[in-house]
């Protein structure tokens, strides 16, 4: 679940290169929260597996204002007692541009424990890491970084904040991303525009996504994850869908509440 959560957040966040595609700045604000039910295909069956949430809340970072971007990931209780998920990441960022300044996750998964922090200088190209887990013992490191370099949720953001209205159907763009206290390498491929309903029969217009994973983890290599985000001004997630090497998970859109700007409904059939 912890892989899963932190595709999720890749795939919602979209790219990292952000910073050299054409944006809308300062598009959110605080009070935003959205809720995805996550599915899993077991024997022809999908189940309610668990949800995560995210969160846009004010507060300040060296006496300046920031955001304070939440997301916390939970199977449903029913499911505890076959794999306990409790997961949260968070970032600190400047509120018009979503760089970070500080990332931080803390996942509890079965018996797996994961801590994670990293302080981002971009004046100095450098973000400092630090990371321990159940498997690994505390440590320290320093990476190179650019501005096309964040963290797990500040890329969300970043993403959403793109005017898609100028990117080409087909265009395949790289995703760089801090994880643990590597630089990722993802690949995502815009593939043009499609209707898609949630579980309650709403329909909206959507931008759609492939993503090319990596191979060697719980996905193949391919582009085995696909997501769908509304076309309007929001750029809200609806579904989410992924093939993983014991089944394939599903992701829908169950709540949002403090968006900017009304969700546009295509008219029912």
């Amino acid at each position: 679940m912890r892989r899963l959560t932190a595709i999720l957040l890749l795939l919602i966040g979209g790219t990292a290169l952000g910073q050299t595609l054409p944006r809308t700045y300062g598009k959110f604000s605080s009070g935003e929260r959205f809720k995805l039910d996550i599915y899993y295909n077991w024997q022809f069956i999908w189940l309610n597996a668990g949800w995560v949430t995210f969160e846009i809340r004010d507060t300040t970072w060296n006496s300046q204002p920031a955001y304070h971007l939440y997301s916390r990931g939970e199977t449903n209780p029913g499911y505890d007692w076959f794999y306990r998920v409790r997961d949260t990441y968070e970032s600190v960022v400047e509120p018009r541009t979503y760089l970070p300044y500080w990332f931080h996750c803390n996942t509890s998964e079965g018996s797996f424990w994961d801590r994670e922090e990293v302080r981002f200088s971009y004046a100095d190209s450098l973000a400092v890491v630090a990371t321990e887990n159940a498997k690994r013992p505390f440590s320290i490191d320093t990476l190179k970084i650019n501005p096309a370099i964040t963290d797990l949720i500040s890329a969300i953001y970043i993403c959403r904040s793109i005017d898609f209205e100028k990117i080409e159907v087909g265009r395949k763009m790289p995703v760089p991303v801090i994880v643990g206290n590597k630089i990722y390498n993802l690949h995502f491929r815009y593939l043009g525009n499609e209707p898609v309903a949630t579980r309650t029969g709403d329909r909206y217009l959507c931008r759609k996504f492939a993503v090319m994973m990596v191979d060697g983890t719980i996905f193949s290599g391919g582009e085995d994850l696909t997501a769908w985000i509304t076309a309007d001004r929001n750029c809200a997630p609806i579904l989410i869908e992924a093939k993983i090497a014991v089944g394939s998970v599903k992701a829908f859109l169950s709540e949002m509440k403090g968006n900017r700007w009304p969700l546009i409904k295509m008219p029912k059939e």
